[in-house]
């Protein structure tokens, strides 16, 4: 049995499959060090500093680091035709023309939702595509001031942008779909755009030396069933894939956040190069059971989840102890598994008691169970 590690070392090895002392187990955006007032909250960091859960710390540039906007950008808030919700109705001035995205916010701080996307036609596409490129020069000083405050505590992650992402939320899944077989080139000449900047942004951030690995979001959104794994290659693979192969020239290491059904991307995801995939979820979700999952990636990828966002909604008191115990059981064996919910608990604006409950049985279940024989 190894020595205790430090929450940074840990988490490390187990991206890179290696031994160490204990499964990590973490809550996945509860960090003490940036509290929230959401209610409960103050529940979740008790167990988080208690129990010295691991923690994934994200970073980006700051608001006085980041490099001026290339466009003027303005927003406002208008009535809006539903009931509690307001609209805020963001405008993009390019220089071929105005683009406009209308949002739902509602009341109490539930998530919102986008009534009208930037980019509706293929003449809203050509005004984006007008927007200049320019080279990335965003300060780290934060950074370091970051990595001196976290010692050993918790693993530092750069945040990036995902290129198809990036035009997917511009374009919303509808159109997406209707574009993945009409205007396929056009897809191609958005998502290029969107990858040069994420890449030079990434050639920037690892010529600082800044972060222990870089992570994103959004790879899901490529998948069936509105898209096909040849989607997922062409729009998905082929792009990120180059990202990882950077980030790796540099020693660094690669974390992806993608929901939705493994079963036909799992080894694109190994691959592409990705040490560690999350949120790895099971069926009905998906149709690879845990154990499946485990099988395929077992030493080539780290997979960080195993335990459903929902399941803390729906399950009756005293039922997350089983549920965790079986995601540990399929999972831990051979290393190379975070214990994790497969969301933040940002989906909901305030915790109740039953989440409390559940996230303290998660929580001393995990550690529990935590120690490799």
């Amino acid at each position: 049995m190894l020595d205790p590690l430090s929450c940074r070392e840990r988490l490390k090895r187990t991206f890179l499959c290696q031994p160490t002392d204990r499964m990590p187990v973490r809550i996945w955006g509860v960090d003490p060090m940036f509290p929230s007032d959401r209610r409960g909250w103050d529940v979740l960091y008790q167990l988080v500093e208690r129990h010295e859960l691991d923690i994934i710390r994200n970073w980006g540039p700051s608001a006085e680091e980041q490099d001026p906007p290339l466009i003027q950008s303005r927003s406002e808030t208008r009535e809006s035709d539903k009931p509690n919700m307001r609209e805020v109705v963001t405008t993009l001035e390019t220089p071929a023309g105005g683009l406009t995205q209308v949002t739902y916010q509602p009341a109490g701080g539930r998530p919102g939702y986008v009534k009208k996307h930037f980019l509706e036609s293929v003449c809203d596409a050509r005004k984006w595509l007008s927007i200049p490129l320019a080279k990335t020069n965003a300060g780290v000083e934060s950074y370091l001031q970051l990595d001196r405050r976290t010692g050993d505590r918790a693993l530092l992650m750069v945040g990036l942008a995902e290129a198809m992402y990036s035009i997917q939320a511009m374009i919303g899944s509808e159109v997406f779909g209707f574009w993945l077989v009409d205007e396929r080139d056009l897809l191609h000449e958005l998502v290029d755009r969107a990858y040069q900047g994420i890449e030079d942004s990434v050639k920037h951030y690892l010529s600082c030396g800044v972060g222990d690995a870089y992570g994103w979001v959004g790879p899901e959104l490529c998948l069936p069933p509105l898209a096909s794994p040849r989607d997922f290659r062409e729009f998905v693979f082929d792009y990120d894939k180059r990202i990882c192969d950077l980030i790796h020239d540099a020693s660094k290491l690669v974390w992806v956040h993608c929901h939705g059904d493994m079963s036909l991307v799992l080894e694109d995801f190994i691959e592409m190069g990705v040490d560690c995939l999350n949120p790895i979820e099971p069926p009905p979700c998906g149709k690879l059971t845990l154990a499946a999952a485990k099988a395929v990636v077992q030493g080539r990828m780290a997979l960080d989840g195993g335990v459903q966002d929902g399941a803390f909604d729906l399950l009756p008191p005293g039922a997350m102890v089983p549920v965790v115990e079986d995601a540990v059981r399929q999972l831990k064996p051979g290393g190379g598994f975070v214990l994790c919910p497969t969301s933040s608990p940002t989906t909901w604006p305030e915790l109740s008691d039953q989440h409390l409950r559940h996230y303290r049985d998660f929580v001393e279940t995990g550690v529990r169970l935590a120690a490799y024989d």
